[in-house]
């Protein structure tokens, strides 16, 4: 029976941005007869179809570690049938294990409504229907389950001595000495056995089963992707509905009545030489994309895969340190790994970096796997700050994140126009600070500094009303007396703040009349499609953040996304959003008698 095909709509707008004749991988995952195609990775060899068939399989191995464990390679995608050859497809078909029949797209330049599927069943090409679904759609069907957990690693520092060291570890955990334990719910899973595998719940019960029963455990709860914080009543999307936290037990003694003693005497090799030992630690952080109606049991299987992956990566940067190193007497540096949710993908992204290696020096890398995954080069998505913020993550009473999402634009036909990306809410009263009466330009550009620290711009703190007053001293703008003051500071300053703590340039839009602003739509609207940032706003003694426009450029009816600087309480976002401190406003929400300036930060371009 052939398999039913979903094709997500973030790799058919993927294809449709690609500029150039492109080929590479199909990446999916199958659950009943059900073919999902959720990624893809054009090959960055420019005659793929030439490799040999050992090549196509180390080009799709390495391919793989950066999604998702369960999410393995199902087909190909190219511009021309060219490369559909006898030996391509049986390749192609050796090397596609989730599925007996590999999937082949064809596709044309700017014209993706005429993708043809085809399915390589027997050694024939036969054409295929798909389905395009939403972004949203895959993300409530499937879960997604993060594994955190560290292991020892000691060996000799040569690259066969860490190859072969990793490979006796994943040997271990894959013998069955292991048991993973789900820690906000009592259940711990054994074994893949329906039988004996599970202890806390029945083998028949699903994953998505699980996530309910963690879901009636917590208090909290987030939204979009773990990026905010919500008390009490559960309000959250699936994205973070359906994340999934794991830890690894190590089984630390034998069980006398499986397993026989060992009868025979230890024997030691002794070899007396000089070398340079590496002792250390790997923190393992894994993620693995799985159907909600599969059986917890069968998660074992996909951890143990998702240990592997890891593992691999792992490894690869401990290879390439001493591959570069010139010095026999290098520092080894420590492999962090990351995981990325480009809006683009849908999926995430897994990378490791070397912990000493400064996000300049990973330029390389980075380009890699734009390339590789078809996005664009305008912008950040892999540099440290871009990484995705779990929940588990964020630190207790930390700024919430992206307040602004679930509420609902109120224009009748308007187009909405957001900031993209992510940021912190800075309010009066946070860090300790009554800065109630004067401190709003402050914490606006607090707000805007954290988007460029979150979208990986940056590396700087986010900068204290004493440092962006000792800045303003520093380039001569204010007296020296400013420091430790109470004065207000505007637009202007705040774009010199920009500029010298992060080397960002900003536009001033000035507006003689609060209702003068109603005219601004369209180039605010524009501001957000190409820059994407947030917008400081300040008018007679108030300062505001403007995040999006919901604009009918036919009736001209405008409305502002304003974050509220102003507001004084405790973070929570039910009060922050029901009581308007973040919220949609009318152009009568400024003041008709104030002068405005607006500070637009231009957002970098590059990788």
């Amino acid at each position: 029976m052939l398999p039913r095909l979903k094709i997500s709509s973030n790799v058919i707008d993927r294809l449709n941005a690609v500029t150039s004749e492109c080929s590479g991988y199909l990446f999916g995952l199958m659950h009943d007869d059900t073919l999902f195609v959720v990624g893809l990775g054009f090959d960055l060899n420019e005659e793929c179809n030439s490799l040999s068939l050992d090549d196509q399989e180390r080009c799709i191995s390495q391919s793989k570690l950066h999604f998702p464990t369960e999410v393995d390679v199902c087909g190909f995608v190219t511009f021309t049938d060219s490369y559909f050859t006898p030996e391509f497809l049986e390749g192609l078909e050796q090397n596609v294990h989730i599925t007996d029949n590999p999937l082949l797209l064809l596709y044309q330049l700017g014209n993706l409504t005429g993708i043809k599927a085809q399915l390589y069943v027997h050694e024939n090409l036969k054409d295929a229907t798909y389905e395009v679904v939403s972004e949203t759609d895959i993300w409530t069907q499937f879960v997604h389950v993060r594994l955190q957990t560290r292991l020892p690693l000691t060996c000799e520092l040569q690259a066969d001595a860490i190859s072969e060291t990793l490979v006796m570890l994943q040997k271990k955990v894959a013998a069955g000495v292991v048991c993973f334990h789900f820690p906000k719910s009592s259940v711990y899973l054994k074994s893949s056995s329906s039988e004996n595998g599970l202890n806390g719940i029945s083998g028949d019960q699903t994953v998505g089963e699980l996530c309910d029963i963690h879901g009636s455990s917590e208090s909290n709860h987030s939204l979009t992707g773990g990026r905010v914080k919500v008390k009490g009543k559960k309000k959250c999307s699936p994205k973070e509905a359906d994340l999934l936290s794991v830890e690894m037990l190590l089984k630390a003694s034998r069980d006398s009545l499986v397993e026989s003693p060992n009868k025979c005497a230890p024997i030691i090799h002794l070899i007396n030489r000089s070398y340079r030992c590496l002792k250390t630690v790997i923190k393992v952080d894994t993620i693995s994309m799985v159907h909600r109606n599969s059986k917890v049991v069968h998660l074992y299987t996909a951890l143990v895969d998702s240990l592997w992956r890891n593992l691999k990566l792992i490894e690869n940067s401990f290879l390439e340190q001493i591959s570069n190193s010139v010095d026999s007497m290098f520092v080894v540096s420590a492999p962090e790994t990351y995981h990325f949710l480009p809006r683009e993908c849908g999926h995430f992204v897994t990378v490791v970096y070397q912990k000493q290696k400064h996000d300049s020096e990973l330029d390389t890398e980075r380009r890699l796997l734009h390339k590789l995954l078809a996005l664009p080069l305008d912008r950040p998505y892999f540099r440290r700050g871009c990484a995705h913020l779990f929940t588990e993550d964020i630190p207790v009473n930390a700024p919430l994140i992206n307040v602004h999402e679930g509420l609902t634009p109120t224009v009748n036909g308007g187009e909405v126009s957001l900031v993209q990306g992510t940021y912190s809410y800075h309010h009066y009263r946070q860090d300790h600070i009554d800065d109630s009466g004067w401190g709003c330009a402050y914490r606006s550009l607090q707000t805007i500094v954290s988007w460029f620290k979150w979208q990986g711009y940056s590396e700087r703190a986010i900068p204290t009303h004493h440092e962006i007053q000792q800045c303003l001293v520093t380039i001569g703008d204010k007296p020296s007396s400013f420091v430790g003051s109470c004065q207000w500071i505007g637009s202007t300053e705040v774009s010199f703040c920009l500029e010298s703590m992060l080397g960002v340039t900003s536009r001033i839009l000035s507006v003689s009349s609060g209702e003068e602003l109603g005219s601004l739509g369209g180039e605010l609207a524009y501001h957000f499609k190409i820059e994407g940032t947030p917008i400081m706003i300040g008018g007679g003694v108030l300062a505001h953040t403007i995040l999006g426009v919901d604009f009918n450029k036919n009736s001209g009816d405008l409305k502002f996304l304003i974050l509220d600087p102003h507001y004084t309480g405790s973070e929570d976002l039910q009060i922050i959003q029901g009581k308007g401190w973040c919220g949609w406003k009318g152009v009568s929400f400024w003041n008709k008698a104030a002068y405005y300036n607006l500070c637009l930060p231009q957002r970098p371009r590059g990788p």
